[in-house]
């Protein structure tokens, strides 16, 4: 049997939340069932020196190298600086140089930067590559004001967008968006799989007892509302809005309580509530790595996803959407998110508003209340199923696993 050899690129190191919790369920599902060692898969991550792999960690790559993986790490340069991204794109040149003497043909990247880095490598080594995760994250730094568009880092980062979809084999993203983009304005030759962010439905998993057991270690009344956000403020998100949001909801209501669960600082945190004038007893700020962010989830009672609106947003996928419904959470989000709000709206399962602006969220707050007064447990069932449909992993992978065989047809 002639064994097929896959290069897996990653601007990211192993072990981020954001690759554990999504692209590598797909990964680790092949390694599960590689007994025939049909596949050698060349794995290429930019690790960061101040995330050191744990000790449970690194048995992890032992058990992943035994079961077909040959890891290659590359250091990952701080800073948004252009030398230093050089530095990234010419060391990820020559580890792919090495692959492809071995016979290496056939890659896949995950998201629209490494997607551009192996456009550029594509362009001398010549080989087949699948966009994972395609998104214009050039047009999202434009609608959240990070970047101008005429700026320097848009054009270059845009153009490369641009150039990788039209070299790529495969394209997979998350929105039927894309997919119109894709075909019907930019006319690419790539065969465009629809697999919105998976997630983990093994893990989100609603739990009584972890409800139980975390609300009381939070101290919440039986009677809280607890609304829930697990995530980060500013640049892509909402920053202040997000304390306005909730204050909002408070007045409006003040059995609401928000729990926060972040990497920002506390004391920033609080700062941007002081400034919404919310009260430091009325939220909780809690912070928590990925192994065990799930037991949070099971104290909350409703949720937010925090994007603002935008142009560009339709062709988002949070991964957080698919977390919520197979924890059971309905959630509060833009219009215009993802297909996101669209489900949120058809399936019942959300509430959806045009900005986080005072008369849009004290509008949303009788639908908000309307499934807060439902039965608890009918509506996890729902969200759950709905997540399911959605974003379970059993649906999704077998388009993934679509998608790699296209790639070496």
């Amino acid at each position: 049997m002639k064994k097929r050899k896959l290069g897996i690129f990653l601007y990211n190191r192993l072990f981020d939340p954001l690759i554990q919790s999504n692209f590598w369920l797909y990964i680790n599902d092949y390694l599960q069932h590689n007994e025939q060692g049909e596949y050698i898969l060349y794995l290429i991550t930019y690790e960061d020196d101040r995330f050191p792999l744990t000790e449970e960690q690194k048995k992890l790559v032992e058990k992943w190298k035994s079961q077909g993986i040959i890891w290659k790490q590359l250091k990952w340069n701080p800073g948004i600086g252009i030398f230093s991204k050089v530095i990234d794109i010419i060391q990820g040149f020559f580890c792919v140089l090495r692959l492809r003497l071995q016979g290496c043909n056939h890659f896949v990247s995950l998201a629209s930067v490494a997607g551009s880095y192996l456009y550029l490598y594509h362009i001398l080594l010549r080989f087949k590559f699948f966009l994972y995760q395609f998104e214009p994250h050039s047009e999202y730094a434009i609608d959240n004001k990070m970047w101008k568009s005429d700026s320097l880092q848009y054009k270059i980062a845009h153009f490369l967008e641009r150039r990788a979809a039209m070299s790529a084999t495969v394209i997979a993203s998350g929105t039927r968006f894309m997919g119109h983009r894709l075909k019907n304005e930019w006319k690419v030759n790539a065969t465009f799989f629809n697999i919105a962010t998976v997630a983990n439905d093994k893990k989100f998993l609603f739990s009584q007892t972890n409800r139980e057991t975390m609300r009381k270690k939070l101290g919440y009344a039986d009677t809280a509302r607890i609304l829930f956000y697990p995530g980060k403020f500013g640049d892509l998100y909402y920053r202040n809005e997000t304390a306005f949001m909730f204050r909002w909801l408070w007045e409006m209501d003040s059995r609401f309580h928000f729990l926060i669960v972040t990497p920002h600082r506390d004391e920033e945190v609080r700062k941007m509530f002081e400034d919404a004038g919310v009260n430091s007893n009325t939220y909780t700020i809690a912070h928590s790595d990925y192994d065990n962010i799930h037991h949070y989830f099971a104290a909350a009672d409703f949720a937010v996803i925090a994007v603002p609106p935008g142009p560009s947003k339709k062709f988002i996928s949070n991964i957080k959407v698919g977390e919520y419904l197979n924890a059971g959470l309905p959630f509060l989000i833009t219009e215009g998110v993802s297909e996101d709000f669209l489900v949120a709206q058809e399936k019942k399962v959300g509430v959806v508003v045009k900005d986080f602006k005072e008369e849009y969220i004290k509008g949303a707050y009788f639908e908000v209340n309307s499934y807060l007064n439902q039965n608890k447990e009918e509506l996890r069932k729902h969200c759950r199923e709905v997540g399911l449909d959605y974003r379970g992993f059993d649906k999704l992978n077998e388009v993934f696993k679509n998608a790699i065989n296209c790639l070496y047809s």
